[in-house]
């Protein structure tokens, strides 16, 4: 009787000492899941892509700025066109060119990117509107005003993030659904 009490009081001593290490795992696993809670980042795409393919990017980007940039210069009376295809090359110029500039700004300089907190793509965008209506199609786009870029650029970035941010969402909603 003696021996099986013993037993007992050996078993009770394991089982005590398996529930303690399962109490310390528990508070382990606690302290982990806080620290991951606690390490949440913060990600602000400054240069949102639709795909990680370049070419499709370049399409998907082709598109959007047709629509919005169509959408903006038609609603508003911003530009004088001799034709409406003249559209159709300052999108492709535009695009092409924000797509490089935007690649090479965010992986050669992007302490400026940051500093600016993007707003270096703005003003970029802006000089390229300028140089479009000064330089390359003179008299076949032309701004009616010389403050009409900005206003364009600014209309233009804030439909284009509605635009981008609804298709993007559609895009992971979709995606998600499957």
């Amino acid at each position: 009787m003696d021996k099986n009490n013993k037993d007992i009081r050996k078993e009770i001593e394991e089982l005590e000492k398996l529930i303690e290490k399962v109490k310390k795992q528990n508070e382990e696993e606690k302290q982990k899941q806080k620290k991951k809670t606690k390490a949440k980042i913060v990600k602000i795409n400054l240069a949102q892509n639709y795909t990680n393919n370049f070419w499709m990017n370049m399409v998907f980007s082709f598109l959007i700025n047709f629509i919005v940039i169509f959408g903006v210069l038609k609603l508003f009376d911003f530009v004088t066109l001799s034709n409406d295809i003249y559209i159709l090359y300052v999108v492709l110029i535009f695009t092409i060119i924000e797509e490089f500039y935007k690649k090479y700004l965010l992986i050669k300089k992007f302490k400026v990117v940051l500093y600016t907190s993007g707003l270096i793509f703005s003003f970029i965008n802006i000089i390229i509107f300028y140089i479009l209506d000064l330089f390359i199609f003179k008299n076949s786009f032309s701004f009616n005003n010389y403050l009409y870029p900005i206003s364009f650029v600014l209309l233009f970035q804030i439909f284009r993030a509605i635009f981008k941010n609804l298709y993007l969402r559609m895009i992971h909603k979709h995606a998600f659904n499957k």
